[in-house]
């Protein structure tokens, strides 16, 4: 599995964007949770989105994630989805990847 990680902020409080790509079950994902809250943490999983019961969760295009992003009012750096399609393209499992907010990579595992 391939994670990206970015940081920002929604509705006033500190959260992580969290998108990549699923190897073994062959879909990407998107989880942008709250930072520093235990309870009601996610203000977005895909595993608990109704729409994607179709595809277990997991998308086999970054489309519907952009979309949702945007409904959200999130941006993510333009690099972070191109990386993310790459994962795709070859397949890449255990890459995790943090991104400035410049949009670019920090750091890389």
């Amino acid at each position: 599995m391939s994670q990206h990680y970015f940081k920002t902020s929604y509705q006033g409080q500190a959260i992580t964007v969290l998108m990549g790509w699923d190897r073994p079950l062959q879909g990407h994902f998107l989880v942008v949770e709250k930072d520093d809250v235990k309870e009601d943490a996610f203000v977005y999983s895909n595993l608990l989105d109704p729409a994607l019961n179709g595809y277990r969760g997991l998308p086999p295009s970054l489309e519907y994630f952009k979309t949702k992003l945007s409904e959200l009012g999130l941006t993510v750096p333009e690099r972070m989805l191109q990386e993310i399609e790459a994962d795709r393209s070859s397949n890449v499992g255990n890459r995790h990847v943090w991104y400035d907010g410049l949009g670019n990579v920090a750091n890389e595992t």
